[in-house]
């Protein structure tokens, strides 16, 4: 009986250390590095089935247009279009569907928050950036040098995930870098279709 409930009492308490899903972000992002464009629809779906949309229409720079997204977790995968429109009238159309290992983006997203000494800051931004083909998805915790002590702990990123942001001081994890497709015609049931 006492080994019955000593594993029993294991078992609790191996679940009871189990971490569980967590909410991430609640502001989103979205923005360009190579100048103007229209996002949108872009979706990002997370692990505890919800998600956010950065369909955000025209924008250009980083971080770039900004929306509360509610609650989101660790992102799972993501969907939509962009175009970028040039002078000339001419347009290039992109979209992208794929799945995001989050497995890995949630230890990337948990040594963010444990990454600084002193900022306590918990809430979280997730930015969807284009370049061209090219859409990633950032993770940020907004910790500012200039307003805040952004000293990282000894240690706290052993495997150099936290970077600088594009052109900018403060820190970011890379939660997904992928190619998306490209056309000179707008990709049917697309937004841009005519």
């Amino acid at each position: 009986m006492n080994k019955l409930l000593l594993t029993l009492i294991a078992i609790f308490l191996l679940m009871a250390c189990e971490e569980k899903p967590f909410y991430v972000a609640n502001i989103g992002n979205g923005g360009s590095l190579d100048g103007p464009y229209v996002i949108g629809p872009i979706s990002v779906a997370d692990v505890l089935g919800g998600g956010g949309g950065f369909g955000y229409g025209a924008v250009n720079g980083y971080p770039g247009a900004s929306a509360d997204i509610g609650r989101m977790g660790v992102p799972k995968h993501i969907e939509g279009y962009w175009a970028k429109y040039e002078e000339s009238k001419k347009a290039t159309y992109y979209r992208i569907s794929a799945d995001i290992d989050s497995e890995l983006a949630e230890k990337k997203i948990r040594t963010l928050r444990n990454y600084y000494q002193f900022f306590k800051g918990k809430t979280g931004s997730m930015q969807v950036v284009v370049e061209r083909e090219r859409v990633r998805i950032f993770y940020t915790l907004y910790c500012s040098p200039s307003y805040d002590d952004c000293t990282p702990k000894e240690n706290s990123d052993l495997n150099h995930w936290v970077e600088k942001a594009p052109g900018s001081v403060r820190n970011v994890v890379v939660l997904f870098d992928g190619i998306g497709e490209v056309s000179s015609t707008p990709f049917p049931d697309s937004q841009y279709e005519d």
